[in-house]
């Protein structure tokens, strides 16, 4: 039961990371580039973090308003991977793929990231890579291959650099998964949270470099933005990933029911931007839907059902045999001298 609530809180998590291109148009409208809404997003993320820990703190057991905010030093460290290589350098990676091949290609690379988890999962974790979970990340990746070319494969292009670092991007995806998950099992999600923004947004500025570009672009509405990007679909988002991560979830599974993400931005794509759907973008989001679905069956209840026993039999059925059978009792009831009075009472 805890790994299923676990799941629908990585769930709701993506369906609020759909939401960001609202809050990005927003921004890139205002004047800011995209690294730089990368590194505000993380540091206003982490604002929006210190008044929940200072509750959290104050309505502990110590009534220490300060006490969520201590973590010890091996904690610390795993904070620091989750901020600095899961967010910034994911970040920066599936950036500079954009820029090299573009759009469509680097989002491809990006949702490679859970060809990447099951096998860190079977590394790290000895987590089985069973028939399902190969058929989940198929579809996955084959359903967001759809979303992000709508079965346009011209879009696509081809730079050895560009593909590398997206490559790199999926790859660091799948590490933030195992990151966060190792950090949740040493302290408490919403303290990994908020350090994890802090690293993460003072490595986003140390790589990119956003702050004229913000300076330039500040304005009272740009704030306000900011003010709900950092809450929604930074602060919120995150404390329901990490809580679930910290249920106990499986490192290989994560990636796949976080690509949800991509159905929700094709969703408010159309209902906010009117943007089309198209035929092959639904089968990609079927694709997802349905890989999300098989990656969280489980085969061992399953093989040990009613119905699955049933269509086992069903499928086993032999007509001749069943035939035979009922002849040879057949035989049996007529040799049988008291077959007269069996029959009578029938």
């Amino acid at each position: 039961m805890g790994a299923n609530k676990g799941y629908l809180m990585v769930l709701a998590a993506a369906l609020m990371w759909g939401c960001i291109g609202i809050f990005v148009n927003e921004l890139s409208a205002a004047g800011m580039t995209s690294v730089s809404i990368a590194a505000l997003r993380l540091l206003a993320g982490a604002v929006c973090m210190v008044p929940v820990l200072l509750v959290r703190g104050a309505r502990g057991p110590k009534g220490d308003p300060l006490a969520a905010f201590r973590i010890d030093g091996k904690s610390l460290a795993c904070c620091v991977l989750v901020g600095v290589f899961g967010l910034a350098c994911a970040n920066c990676a599936y950036y500079e793929s954009m820029r090299c091949v573009g759009m469509s290609t680097a989002s491809v690379l990006l949702y490679t990231s859970p060809v990447f988890g099951c096998l860190l999962g079977r590394v790290l974790y000895r987590e089985r890579i069973v028939a399902n979970k190969v058929a989940a990340v198929m579809f996955n990746v084959a359903g967001c291959v759809f979303v992000a070319t709508e079965g346009d494969l011209s879009r696509l292009g081809f730079n050895a650099y560009g593909i590398a670092v997206g490559v790199v991007a999926g790859l660091l995806g799948a590490l933030l998964a195992v990151f966060s998950k190792m950090a949740t099992e040493r302290a408490d999600s919403l303290a990994v949270t908020l350090y994890g923004f802090i690293f993460g947004g003072v490595a986003m500025g140390v790589l990119a470099y956003p702050w004229g570009d913000i300076a330039a672009s500040a304005s009272p509405h740009a704030l306000l933005v900011l003010a709900g990007f950092g809450l929604i679909p930074t602060a919120l988002a995150y404390i329901l990933y990490m809580g679930g991560l910290a249920l106990g979830l499986e490192a290989s599974k994560v990636p796949v029911v976080a690509s949800f993400e991509t159905v929700a931005t094709v969703l408010v794509g159309i209902c906010v931007y009117a943007e089309p759907m198209g035929p092959i973008k639904a089968v990609g989001i079927c694709l997802v839907l349905l890989s999300i679905a098989v990656m969280n069956v489980d085969v061992r209840a399953l093989r040990s059902s009613a119905v699955v026993r049933r269509l086992s039999e069903a499928m086993s059925f032999n007509a001749s045999a069943w035939r035979a059978e009922k002849a040879c009792a057949y035989s049996r009831l007529l040799d049988d001298a008291d077959w007269q009075a069996w029959l009578a009472p029938r």
